[in-house]
């Protein structure tokens, strides 16, 4: 062990979208958590998405009875924080405070929207509106304290979702700082000490300035740290003016593979690896002296990338590379030799498009042959095996001609995903991010409605 490079070492794991986090059983939950955080992670942090959901705490008739959506959701977040809590995770609540629920919209409170603002949105200039918008974020305090967890931190952001355009909210993120002032306050009634703390995704630099002048005048030394955005083609933080007395962080993606282009994202094509990114990315947040990172993780196709942030930010290994073998003899329990031969395999993965893909499979069936029957059908194991498969037929899947050949292709991808979704990491319906409008396969998106074939 070395000592660790960050002291702050976030895992963010919002359950929504039917990612990995929504379908999870408690009991799977707490046992990747465990393992989790012994790879260095020390804090959690998670987000109810309300998009499709309605006010889990209107009261009509038989609305406890029927339990539906909504209050599943509500009581598997404090389970998610309660779990974290009693493994020693501090927990960070996420908040995006003007984002509320499907029954909470109408035109009379909506709030003005353009290109980067979007979602179940009210005006919080709209006095009605901002009553509902501070009635549901005490709720969420309140019901996490009924439930025994102990927030640590809430961490508001801007923006996607979040925002208003309309005039008397510009510039919105004035209007969002004052907000979140009223939005602290009720937290800190039910969980006395919480911090308040930024992040940073999408804010220009100009906000950065204003932000930073308003908290400096208005609110000296009350925003503990701000987590920068990282654009997708980037591996810095930008030089951006925070507040006095607030810490510089990073909000680290850790969904897509080593690229911006061509992306490898999200668990389209399978697990995702990005060790170069990775450490390249920790070495530069380092020497700028950031103090922590809050990393944005979607579900269990990053596995490998939660060993690399944790395992080099936590000291306990020196460098991306050698995360990855920690995790290989961590999770496939080989010998020396193996490990080595696998680490390589699965560091080349970072750059699926430039990959041989018959050479890996011809590779990954040697590399099978020298694991138990039980470790080659573990869900970390299969996941590899089907990418492996999925870009065997991507070339063949993206050609221009009609032929037989690419419709063969295509159904094999498709007969991958489905068993990557459902027999790997047991997901539901799939949305937003990971339907296939956001598919990396230009070929997948927004495909018409296939026709039922008859018997």
């Amino acid at each position: 062990m070395t000592p660790p490079l960050f002291g702050t070492r976030t895992l963010y794991c919002p359950a929504h979208f039917g990612n990995s986090y929504e379908c999870l059983g408690d009991r799977e939950f707490r046992a990747l958590l465990e393992s989790w955080r012994d790879w260095g992670f020390n804090e959690f942090a998670d987000w109810f998405d309300p998009a499709n959901c309605i006010d889990p705490w209107h009261v009509g008739p038989y609305s406890e009875q029927l339990y539906d959506l909504s209050r599943a959701q509500r009581d598997m977040h404090v389970r998610r924080f309660q779990a974290a809590q009693s493994l020693g995770l501090p927990g960070v609540l996420v908040l995006t405070p003007n984002t509320v629920y499907q029954d909470q919209c109408g035109p009379e409170v909506d709030a003005t929207k353009t290109d980067r603002i979007f979602g179940p949105l009210l005006c919080p200039s709209i006095p009605p509106a901002r009553t509902t918008i501070l009635r549901n974020n005490k709720n969420w305090f309140k019901t996490l304290a009924q439930g025994g967890v102990k927030l640590k931190a809430i961490a508001a952001c801007p923006y996607d979702f979040g925002g208003c355009a309309c005039d008397k909210c510009r510039p919105w993120i004035l209007t969002f700082a004052e907000m979140c002032r009223e939005v602290h306050a009720i937290a800190e009634r039910y969980h006395p000490g919480v911090e308040m703390r930024m992040i940073g995704w999408w804010w220009s630099a100009e906000e950065h300035q204003m932000f930073a002048d308003w908290a400096d005048r208005h609110a000296p030394g009350w925003v503990k740290s701000i987590t920068l955005h990282i654009p997708y083609d980037q591996s810095d933080v930008a030089g951006v003016p925070l507040p006095q007395g607030c810490s510089r962080q990073a909000f680290v993606h850790i969904g897509y593979a080593e690229d911006a282009a061509p992306r490898d994202y999200y668990g389209h094509l399978g697990p995702v690896i990005a060790p170069e990114r990775l450490e390249r990315t920790l070495l530069a947040l380092h020497a700028r002296g950031c103090t922590g990172w809050m990393a944005y993780s979607e579900g269990l196709f990053e596995d490998v990338n939660k060993a690399i942030v944790a395992g080099l930010s936590s000291g306990r290994c020196a460098s991306a590379s050698a995360a990855v073998r920690d995790y290989v003899e961590t999770c496939f329990h080989v010998n020396d030799s193996s490990a080595h031969a696998w680490t390589q395999w699965l560091q080349q993965w970072g750059r699926p498009y430039h990959r041989d893909a018959d050479e890996a499979q011809r590779e990954l069936t040697g590399l099978l042959a020298e694991l138990d029957q039980a470790m080659a059908a573990s869900w970390r194991v299969r996941e590899w095996k089907l990418k492996t498969q999925l870009m065997r037929h991507y070339q063949a899947a993206e050609g221009k001609e009609r032929t037989p050949a690419r419709a063969a292709a295509r159904e094999a991808i498709y007969a991958a995903q489905e068993q990557l979704q459902r027999q790997v990491y047991a997901l539901g319906p799939q949305r937003f991010i990971f339907a296939r409008n956001f598919s990396p396969l230009q070929w997948q998106r927004n495909l018409p409605l296939e026709q039922p074939k008859e018997a």
